[in-house]
This record gives structure tokens, C-alpha cells and sequence, in this order.
């Protein structure tokens, strides 16, 4: 037997650690196997940094692969990953469909839920159409049913149904509104609306012939107002026999008030407030009348007729003698020496002993005295 210094080890072999003190001649009495020889067991993968580490098992030769590896819930070894070496999450896990979230108006493909996916393909694996992502033949009179949208595997068939544009047996006075005939029905209830022609319009309303085809359902689209229903403005009063009257304005239903009127009562006349809620146009009506418009029986109308706002013989009217002696200038002393000229020009004021008041009294010439004298007091109706 020789000595192992001398001996040469094969690949895949090192010296023995004290090989210069051994006799031997070979491999296996003097060398040691590196894990350049070893084969890694099941789980178990090798790595080149370790193939000239002396060693002869899985646990010194290779790295254990995440084919054991226990992943939290949604998350799996791959079979790319359980091949490869990995001791941590990170290195050994990755998610599940049941980790993915869908877009709107997809749901989750449940035979996948514990499957993995590809990368960038975790929507079109994982994920499926409900019925709201369909569109319906139109043309068909199809819609999408609101109670499908949730259904899965789309089509025609799986989530629509006949729209009320089909639908063709409303009653009369009844229709199809464009605003339901794309929507899900097969019934009255569901499809038909009235039209006017069906309404019956409420007290002071009457139908309006020309939106008798028109789907609405109220006063205010199907009717007319009436007189009945209309409030006069200021200055105006309802007009008797106009409840059933359309068109509605004041002109239609109302008839001025004499409100409207009081500016016009000049001249002649005179406003009268008193008479603002009662119907009227005319002076005669909603006007107070003066003096000016009175016709006195005798004598003379007063000469401010326009300013006294009356109609009666006692207001309106004075004897005649009135504005003779209006003209009378006043005179002190008396009318006794005035020649006839002056004396029909005169008056003079004189104490009423019966009534405690100044009087005054027209000089008159008597002709056939030939003097000028007292005459009769003044009459009480003369205006001044």
C-alpha cells in the first residue's frame, strides 16, 4: 500500500483533511466526495456553488424548493416555483384568481377561484361577463333584463327580453310612451301609458283638442284652464258667464273695475274711491258728478259748479237775483243820496239783530221815488 500524498483524487473528489498521514492508493481510502457527485433527492434542487463542498445528502449539497412551502390563503406554489429553490413567501407564493378583483360588471369564474394565472392574464382567466356587459339585438325589440344582469355566460338568449316596443295590445285612450319601448315588459301595466283622450280633467279644466294623442296624464298637459280657475289681476273683476270661457287673461274673464277709471273723472266729474271694486269704464258709472252737470229747475246754476261735487237743486242751483248782486261793490253809510248808476252798483253790510250775524243787503233805486234804498237781504243759496 503507498502513501495518499501521492495518490491523485478523481473528479468529483478532495483530499482527506489528513490524507498526507494515510496509506492507500485510491479514491476511497484516501479522497472525499464533493457534492459534484451527489444527486439532490425529491424537494431538494442542487446548486454550482456547492459542487466542491465536500458532502453526501440533500441537506449539504442543495437547497430545498418550494414544492413544500405553505402559502397563505389566495396565494399557491406554481409548478414553475415548486421546482426552484425558496424559503419565504416572496420567493415561493403567488396569488390566486380569488386574489384577483374584476372591472365592473364582471364576476369571479368559480371553477378558478384556486387557480393561478398567468401574468397579465388575471382578467381574462379569473374573470367572466355578466349580462350587463351585453347588448341586445334591437332590431329584434330585444333589451337587457334587469333581473339578469347578474348571469353569466352572455348571449340573446341568457339576458334579454321582449321590449314594449313589441307590444301591441294597449287599450284605447292607452300607447306605448318612446320612453318605455326599449324597456323590459309585456303587459299594460308594464308597457302602456294613457293619453289625454283617456283623462278626465279636473273642476275648471276643460280637454284641449289638440294634445288629444298626447301621453300625459294631467291638467296641465291634457287640459285647458278655464275662467273658472282664473284669478283677475288688480283693477279687474270676474265677469259673470265666463267660468267655461279658455284662453284665460284678463281681458277673457274679467271686466275692468272702476279703479282703472278714477284718473278720467275730471272735468265735470270727480274721483269716487268708493266705487273701485265695482265694475265700470265710464264717468257715470264710477265718477262722482258735480254741479257742472246739473240742470236747474229755476233761477241760475252757481258759478263754481265744477268745484261743488253734488247733484241737487240746494247745492247746485241760486236764484237769479245771485249774480246781480255778486257784482255790488260794498259801500260804508248807506245807499240813501246815490244817484241810480251807483245805487245798482252798491251794497252795504248791516247787524242782524235776529241772527247776531252781518248781513248784506243790495242798494236799490227806486224809480219811482226816485231814490236809493235798503233792499231785501241777501238769499242764503248765493255763493260767494
Amino acid at each position: 500500500m503507498g502513501d495518499c500524498s501521492a495518490h491523485v483524487c478523481s473528479d468529483g473528489w478532495v483530499p482527506k483533511s489528513d490524507h498526507h498521514e494515510l496509506e492507500g492508493s485510491n479514491d476511497a481510502q484516501c479522497c472525499e466526495k464533493t457534492c459534484e457527485l451527489w444527486t439532490c433527492g425529491p424537494g431538494y434542487v442542487g446548486h454550482a456553488k456547492y459542487a466542491k463542498n465536500v458532502g453526501s445528502s440533500n441537506e449539504q449539497c442543495c437547497d430545498k424548493t418550494c414544492a413544500g412551502f405553505s402559502c397563505p390563503a389566495q396565494f399557491k406554489v406554481s409548478e414553475k416555483k415548486s421546482k426552484a429553490a425558496g424559503r419565504t413567501e416572496e420567493e415561493c407564493c403567488e396569488p390566486t384568481c380569488s386574489n384577483v378583483t374584476c372591472m365592473p360588471n364582471y364576476v369571479k369564474v368559480k371553477a378558478n377561484a384556486d387557480k393561478l394565472f398567468a401574468e397579465d392574464d388575471a382578467q381574462n382567466f379569473c374573470c367572466e361577463a355578466t349580462c350587463a356587459t351585453h347588448i341586445c339585438d334591437e332590431s329584434q325589440g330585444l333589451a337587457v333584463d334587469p333581473k339578469k344582469l347578474h348571469l353569466t355566460d352572455v348571449s340573446d338568449q341568457k339576458c334579454c327580453g321582449a321590449t314594449c316596443s313589441a307590444f301591441s295590445s294597449c287599450p284605447d285612450g292607452y300607447a306605448v310612451p318612446a320612453s318605455k319601448e326599449n324597456v323590459i315588459g309585456s303587459t299594460k301595466q308594464e308597457c302602456c301609458e294613457p293619453l289625454c283622450s283617456a283623462f278626465h280633467c279636473s273642476p275648471g279644466w276643460k280637454p284641449d283638442p289638440v294634445k288629444v294623442t298626447a301621453l300625459q296624464h294631467s291638467d296641465e298637459a291634457c287640459c285647458q284652464k278655464t275662467c273658472a280657475k282664473y284669478k283677475c289681476g288688480k283693477g279687474w273683476k270676474k265677469k259673470a258667464g265666463t267660468d267655461d270661457f279658455v284662453g284665460v287673461d284678463d281681458s277673457t274673464c274679467c271686466e275692468k273695475t272702476c279703479e282703472q277709471y278714477q284718473d278720467k273723472c275730471t272735468g265735470d266729474y270727480a274721483p269716487n274711491p268708493a266705487l273701485n271694486n265695482i265694475a265700470g269704464n265710464t264717468a257715470n258709472v264710477c265718477c262722482k258728478k258735480t254741479c257742472a252737470l246739473f240742470s236747474c229747475n229755476a233761477g241760475q246754476i252757481k258759478p263754481n259748479a265744477k268745484e261743488i261735487i253734488d247733484a241737487s237743486e240746494d247745492a247746485c242751483c241760486e236764484a237769479a237775483e245771485c249774480a246781480v248782486f255778486r257784482g255790488k261793490k260794498v259801500i260804508e253809510g248807506g245807499c240813501n243820496g246815490l244817484d241810480k248808476e251807483k245805487c245798482a252798483a252798491s251794497k252795504l253790510e248791516l247787524k242782524n239783530t235776529d241772527t247776531n250775524k252781518t248781513d248784506e243787503l243790495a242798494c236799490t233805486w227806486r224809480g219811482d221815488y226816485g231814490i236809493c234804498s235798503v233792499g231785501k237781504p241777501k238769499p242764503l243759496s248765493c255763493s260767494e
